[in-house]
């Protein structure tokens, strides 16, 4: 995860790969911090502002995400855990896009599988990020509550 500023942190994942289809993409997710409730407990919301799915449909031969119609969205609500020591919540994930031609080929069984494990790799890698971002962000919330506290 890098961060761009603004709130902003890119989700770098690592290559997929399937068949002759290569993606490393990227997703750009904004992070807003609300507060909620009495006790004013931050709520990090999220959601996605770019992406770039990096697909090569040969070794060196890439092609572009609209041309396959390709969209890739992040979402959800982060809050601290019940201990305090971590975050908890939801992230949702959604793709959508069209196979190359020489994809369509291949039997559904086959696609629905490979389609699940990238999904499923892409969804661990966002929501492992963002404990680790969301926690982070929470520490230096209760940093700041307690500097402001003892003022």
């Amino acid at each position: 995860t890098k961060e761009l500023g603004s709130s902003v942190y890119r989700l770098q994942l690592m290559v997929l790969k399937f068949v002759t289809i290569s993606l490393a993409p990227t997703v750009d997710v904004k992070m807003v911090t609300l507060s909620e409730g009495d006790g004013n407990l931050p709520v990090f919301v999220l959601q996605s502002v770019d992406f770039d799915p990096n697909i090569q449909i040969l070794p060196g031969v890439g092609v572009s995400a609209s041309a396959l119609g390709i969209q890739i969205e992040v979402a959800g609500e982060l809050r601290p855990s019940q201990d305090g020591t971590g975050v908890a919540g939801t992230i949702s994930f959604q793709t959508a896009g069209k196979l190359p031609r020489p994809m369509r080929l291949l039997p559904e069984a086959v696609l629905k599988a490979a389609s699940n494990r990238i999904n499923n790799t892409i969804a661990n890698f966002a929501i492992q990020s963002f404990e680790r971002g969301g926690t982070a962000n929470y520490h230096e919330f209760r940093r700041a509550k307690m500097a402001a506290s003892d003022s």
